[in-house]
């Protein structure tokens, strides 16, 4: 995941660790997720007998809000559905993250 950060010029020192991360998602107003569909998926938590439960992954589903940047509905690496799709506190945006983003950033200057 680093790399693919420095790739996209995110400079690492502004970015948190998931476990500086966690506390706050339950007290955000908005969780935007792009591009880190089975990280953030709510059943490694919840669903034993999943194939990633256990796994440590970002609490996205605590915020008040979830924005999912996706290409499309078709599951993550793990090749389970994501139950945050689903979710009715998400919205999902289709469509190339670096467009949407842009488009997103642009609506949010307008507002």
């Amino acid at each position: 995941m680093n790399v693919l950060l420095a790739e996209a010029n995110v400079p690492y020192d502004e970015l948190k660790e998931m476990d500086e991360a966690n506390p706050e998602m339950a007290t955000a107003d908005v969780a935007l997720v792009v591009g880190a569909n089975d990280t953030v998926n709510p059943a490694a938590k919840n669903t034993p007998g999943s194939p990633i439960y256990g796994m440590p992954i970002i609490n996205a589903d605590e915020a008040a809000a979830v924005i999912f940047l996706k290409r499309s509905m078709r599951p993550g690496f793990a090749g389970i559905d994501n139950d945050l799709l689903f979710d009715e506190k998400t919205t999902l945006l289709f469509g190339d993250a670096k467009d949407t983003l842009a488009k997103l950033v642009a609506a949010v200057k307008e507002a």
